[in-house]
């Protein structure tokens, strides 16, 4: 399994990570805290703005509320190699 980064730009952060997880999961072994509640893309609390990069839903894509274009929902994707984002 290759290495890959997140970059969280608006507290100027770089995650190295392996593992396939999700995204809220990575953030909080990084002691970065989110806003977050039902962990499967119902309330859409969680959601970020991806800025570069891919991520995908390993289960299904969030039902929460319609959101806007680059938003994603750490709870329930996983980063797909290098990714920014913006908390």
């Amino acid at each position: 399994m290759s290495i890959s980064i997140i970059r969280v730009i608006n507290i100027k952060k770089n995650i190295i990570y392996q593992e396939q997880c999700s995204l809220l999961l990575i953030l909080k072994l990084n002691n970065i805290n989110i806003e977050y509640q039902c962990q499967s893309g119902y309330c859409g609390i969680c959601r970020i703005e991806l800025i570069q990069g891919k991520i995908f839903y390993p289960e299904k894509k969030p039902m929460a509320a319609v959101c806007k274009k680059g938003e994603i929902f750490p709870c329930c994707c996983h980063p797909n190699g290098n990714i920014t984002i913006k908390i």
